[in-house]
């Protein structure tokens, strides 16, 4: 009788643990549906911003069709949450670059970057200013940057994220260029979601960086009016365009970029460390840049480069009228 008894206790309360975790699964599912869908539309919406500009193929996995057919573990969905745009037209144009740069990453660097459109302004002609067609790519690109710097901060191995700006008008003299660079940075700094707005604030300090989404970021620029000579020279790759590369720090720290030294303690003809191969690599080739004599700079001074890197007052972009007209 005692076994039968103790038989029957394990089977009821196996019978009731079953039982518990049947229901506990299903609770879960539910609460798994109920979360979906709450997220479908609004990660929809976010995904849809972030591919503006991208060439979806029907049938892929970021083209996600009807309604009906997403689910929480769909194809479509693990694309969305782990897509890159690596692929962009902006990082594939500017890997032209890159490859002939003198500095030592660029080559291997890990980029995002924009889509440039011309479609995206009305018909009219008072609506297809350039000033109107640049801002508009800027906004255009604001969702696929935060994604870039939010990435960078979950410690994503990315390198950089380059913003393409097409058309002559923009870049084809000094002037033009740093209007441009001034107009972009403006406009994402005036969009950055932690409110910093760095740009608003005083860019001439030595205090002061370039930062969005609280990611503190390096600024350099390419455009073809720099001549062979110049750092920033573009190869005469893409003439009709100008690149503006944003890196964030975290990657130099992640490269293990040696810390900041005066130009005086360079080892030139012996370099001693990645930074040393860098400055020397870029004088071997013709492109010496500027290299104070003190680590405590505005970095600001170095974001548009003068034609003459060693002679002329640095490009001080964010004012207005900043740049001589040039050679």
């Amino acid at each position: 009788r005692r076994s039968k008894s103790t038989v029957s206790a394990y089977l009821s309360g196996a019978g009731l643990l079953c039982w518990c975790f049947y229901d506990l699964r299903q609770q879960l599912q539910r609460q798994r549906a109920e979360l979906w869908k709450q997220m479908a539309v609004p990660l929809r919406v976010c995904a849809y911003a972030e591919q503006l500009g991208e060439d979806i193929p029907a049938g892929s996995a970021k083209d996600w069709g009807p309604w009906k057919l997403w689910t929480l573990d769909s194809a479509g969905v693990a694309a969305v949450l782990s897509s890159d745009f690596a692929g962009s037209t902006a990082a594939r144009r500017f890997r032209d670059v890159a490859q002939r740069v003198q500095c030592l990453f660029a080559a291997k660097a890990l980029l995002w970057g924009n889509d440039w459109s011309e479609d995206l302004l009305g018909p009219l002609p008072a609506d297809r200013s350039a000033d109107a067609l640049l801002a508009a790519n800027v906004q255009r690109c604001l969702p696929r940057f935060l994604r870039f710097c939010l990435m960078v901060s979950r410690n994503a191995p990315l390198d950089g994220f380059v913003f393409e700006v097409r058309g002559a008008p923009y870049s084809h003299d000094l002037p033009s260029f740093t209007a441009t660079v001034r107009r972009v940075l403006a406009a994402l700094s005036a969009a950055d979601p932690a409110g910093a707005n760095c740009l608003a604030r005083r860019v001439a300090g030595r205090g002061w960086y370039f930062q969005f989404a609280r990611e503190p970021i390096f600024v350099t620029t390419f455009a073809p009016c720099y001549d062979e000579k110049n750092p920033r020279y573009q190869f005469q790759q893409h003439p009709e365009s100008c690149f503006i590369l944003f890196q964030p720090e975290e990657s130099f720290l992640r490269h293990d970029l040696p810390n900041d030294k005066p130009r005086s303690q360079t080892n030139w003809e012996h370099p001693v460390d990645v930074r040393d191969r860098i400055r020397a690599n870029f004088l071997r080739h013709g492109r010496e840049y500027r290299i104070p004599e003190t680590t405590s700079y505005p970095p600001a001074e170095f974001i548009v480069a003068p034609l003459d890197v060693l002679k002329d007052p640095p490009v001080h972009f964010w004012l207005e009228g900043s740049a001589p007209s040039g050679r």
